[in-house]
Order: C-alpha cells, then structure tokens, then sequence
C-alpha cells in the first residue's frame, strides 16, 4: 500500500530506512541524552551508567526509586489503530514484542517512559486520509502495569519483518496511552 504522511506545516514526512535497528539505536542514544537534558532532574532520572558497558542495558536511572528505566519514543501515530484495533490514533502507542520478552526475563522491576511528539499528523493513502492533533507528553508505566496491558492487548505484526535477520522485533502490542495504568509525568 502506497502512503504519505505529513508534519503539522503540510510537509512530507519521509524515512530513509525504518527496518535498519542500529541507526534507530543510535538515535535514540541521542534522544536519551536529550530527554535527560530536559527532564532528568524533574524525574529524577540520569543515563543509566550499565549502558557504558551494555549498550543493550536499559536506558534510564531513576535515582530516586534506585531502579532502572527505559525510554520508548513515539514520533508517528499509528494512523490506523482505529480500522485495525478500535484505538483512536490520536492516543494509539506500540510496545515492542521483543523489549517485553526482554524486560520479564532481566528487568521485572522497570519503569518504562514514552515520550511521545507527533512528528507526522496526517496519513494519505489513495482513497483515504487521516488526521491527529499535533501531541507531546511523557508517560511513565511500570513494567508490571504494562506487561498486564499487554496480556489483554492486541498485537501487530510487522508484514515488512517477516523474514527479518537484523534483530527487529516481528510485532508490537498496540495499546492506548489514555489509559490510567500510564501516568503522565510531563
């Protein structure tokens, strides 16, 4: 299916290649910064001092609970959250199948925080279009909380990673970011 999406000034958005997992970790090695710039003293949150030996460690350090966290960003909705799974995607969020798997086998006890800013608010296709509203927040969630949400959650399989060999996640579960188990922080 042929589609093009658009940033609130009417701009084209565009991806050079969405499946390459190593340039999306080093992108978000320089979101996590950022995101620890801008907010790491309100939430108490610092660069997880594992990842200078694991880069695969979760990211974040919350100084206060003395737990690990992870950040997850979201910058497009996924647009058809509502044909597909009855989730407006204004509010429609994913979580990787891979990173749950992850997280119940080594880091149980992990908040997990999405930054979300719509870099893309329109979907075009031939015969249809959709539309949010420009959105920025940050939402935290124990792992606890969301592996329960998971459980009841439907799962999206990528068509494009079927026969991936470069360690994408297959699937992720689409959940709705409004729902009370996600507390917004910012």
């Amino acid at each position: 299916m042929a589609y093009k999406m658009y940033d609130p000034q009417g701009q084209e958005v565009t991806y050079n290649n969405l499946q390459e997992k190593g340039v999306w970790c080093v992108i978000g090695a320089s979101k996590e910064e950022a995101f620890v710039q801008l907010y790491g003293e309100q939430l108490n949150l610092v660069i997880n001092p594992e990842k200078e030996d694991d880069p695969y460690s979760p990211d974040l350090y919350d100084t206060q609970k003395s737990i690990r966290a992870d950040l997850k960003t979201q910058n497009t909705p996924f647009f058809q959250a509502q044909t597909r799974f009855g989730i407006s995607p204004q509010h429609a969020i994913v979580f990787n199948g891979k990173d749950r798997e992850r997280y119940k086998s080594k880091y149980s006890e992990i908040d997990i925080y999405f930054i979300v800013d719509w870099q893309a608010v329109k979907f075009e296709t031939n015969n249809n279009s959709i539309e949010v509203e420009p959105m920025t927040g940050v939402w935290r969630i124990s792992f606890t909380k969301l592996d329960e949400l998971c459980e009841a959650a439907d799962y999206h399989t990528y068509q494009q990673r079927v026969g991936d060999t470069r360690g994408n996640a297959r699937g992720s579960y689409v959940l709705d970011i409004t729902n009370p188990a996600f507390e917004k922080v910012i």
